[in-house]
C-alpha cells in the first residue's frame, strides 16, 4: 500500500492568490489538514477562516462567507451546475486518495461478470481511473467509462445523489466496477441498475460482490418496511433541504399537493442539517425527503418516524408500483 499524495500547499496558495481572507471547507476525513492549511495560507499573507460545520460535498452550502474573498473546498470536486451560485467565488483543491488501486483491482478481477465492464469512482480516485481501465483491458475486458453529468466534474465520477456515469452505460455493460470506500455508492448502483456490482476498496485492499447483493436485498426489505409503517400515518412533513445543491422545491411542492390529493395533511419542513431529535418532536407521522438521498436511505435508523424518498411516497399513495422502485437521485 503506497501513499500517492499529500496536501498540495502550492496549489492551495495559487487558488488563494489575490485574496485577503478565504473560507476553508473540509470533509470530516480531511479535518486533520486544517493546521497545515492555515499555515500555508498565512505564508502567502492570506487569512484562513476554517469552517467547523460538516461538509458533505460541493453541494453543501448554507449561509454566507462574510468578509471572505473566496471559498475553498478541500478534497471535493466542483459541481458544474452550481457554478456562480455560491455567495463568493468557489475554488476546489483535490486531495487524491493515499492508496494505490492495483491490489484492490486484482481482488476484483475474478468477481467481474461477462466481457464488458463499466467503471465508476469517486473524486479521490479519479487520478487513478486510467490505471484501472488499463488493468481491466490487459485482463481481456472491454471497458466503458460513463460521461460526466451536469453535477460532476469528471467522466466516470459518481456522487451519492448522482449515479449518471454508471446508469448511462448500464445498457451496454455486463457489470459495474466501483472504486472507492464506503457502501452507499455501490449500493446505489445496485439499486439503480439490474447489473452485478463489484466494489473495490483500495484502502482495505479488497473487493466484494456477494455482500453487496445481500445488502441491496436487505435495504429493499427495510425500505418496504418503512413504507408499510408510513401507511399508518396521516400527517406528512415534506422536507426541503437548504443546502445549495440539494434544493428541490418544485418537487417538494408537487409531493405536498400529491399528499393532499390522497387525503393526507401535509406541511413543508425546511432544514440545513436534519436532526432526528428535532424532527421527532414536530408531530409528523412520517416524512418525505427531497434533500440528499442519503437522508432517507443511509440514515434511516436515526429517525423515530419513517423518512421516505419521493419515489417511495409515490409507491405509498399508489401512483407507482413497488416493481418500479428506483433509487432517488438529484440529476
Amino acid at each position: 500500500m503506497t501513499s500517492k499524495s499529500k496536501l498540495d500547499t502550492d496549489r492551495l496558495k495559487a487558488l488563494a492568490e489575490g485574496c485577503t481572507r478565504v473560507l476553508v471547507r473540509l470533509p470530516d476525513g480531511l479535518l486533520r489538514h486544517a493546521p497545515a492549511i492555515v499555515d500555508a495560507l498565512a505564508s502567502a499573507d492570506v487569512e484562513a477562516v476554517v469552517s467547523a460545520d460538516p461538509c458533505f460535498g460541493a453541494c453543501d452550502w448554507c449561509g454566507g462567507a462574510p468578509g471572505c474573498d473566496k471559498i475553498i473546498y478541500v478534497g471535493e470536486a466542483p459541481m458544474p451546475s452550481l457554478q456562480g451560485c455560491y455567495p463568493a467565488p468557489a475554488a476546489f483543491l483535490p486531495v487524491p486518495a493515499s492508496y494505490d488501486v492495483e491490489l484492490a483491482i486484482e481482488q476484483a478481477l475474478p468477481l467481474l461478470s461477462g466481457h464488458a465492464v463499466g467503471v465508476v469512482t469517486i473524486a479521490p480516485y479519479i487520478d487513478q481511473l486510467d490505471i484501472v481501465v488499463d488493468m481491466l483491458q490487459q485482463a481481456g475486458f472491454t471497458v466503458a467509462v460513463g460521461e460526466r453529468s451536469r453535477r460532476t466534474a469528471h467522466d466516470g465520477q459518481i456522487l451519492g445523489c448522482d449515479l449518471t456515469a454508471g446508469t448511462a452505460i448500464a445498457g451496454r455493460v455486463d457489470c459495474l466496477l466501483y472504486i472507492g470506500d464506503g457502501r452507499f455508492h455501490p449500493l446505489g448502483l445496485a439499486l439503480a441498475t439490474d447489473l452485478p456490482v463489484v466494489a473495490a476498496n483500495p484502502a482495505e485492499r479488497r473487493a466484494i460482490r456477494e455482500e453487496l447483493t445481500e445488502e441491496r436485498d436487505a435495504v429493499l426489505r427495510r425500505r418496504y418496511a418503512h413504507i408499510a409503517r408510513a401507511q399508518e400515518g396521516h400527517r406528512v412533513g415534506v422536507i426541503i433541504g437548504k443546502k445549495l445543491g440539494q434544493q428541490r422545491p418544485e418537487l417538494a411542492m408537487r409531493l405536498k399537493e400529491l399528499a393532499e390529493r390522497h387525503g393526507y395533511t401535509a406541511a413543508l419542513v425546511t432544514a440545513d442539517l436534519l436532526q432526528p431529535e428535532r424532527l421527532d418532536h414536530l408531530g409528523m407521522d412520517f416524512y418525505v425527503s427531497t434533500a440528499c438521498p442519503r437522508v432517507a436511505v443511509d440514515d434511516a435508523g436515526r429517525y423515530g418516524q419513517p423518512v421516505l424518498t419521493p419515489i417511495e411516497f409515490e409507491i405509498l399513495v399508489g401512483e407507482r408500483d413497488w416493481n418500479d422502485y428506483e433509487f432517488d437521485q438529484i440529476v
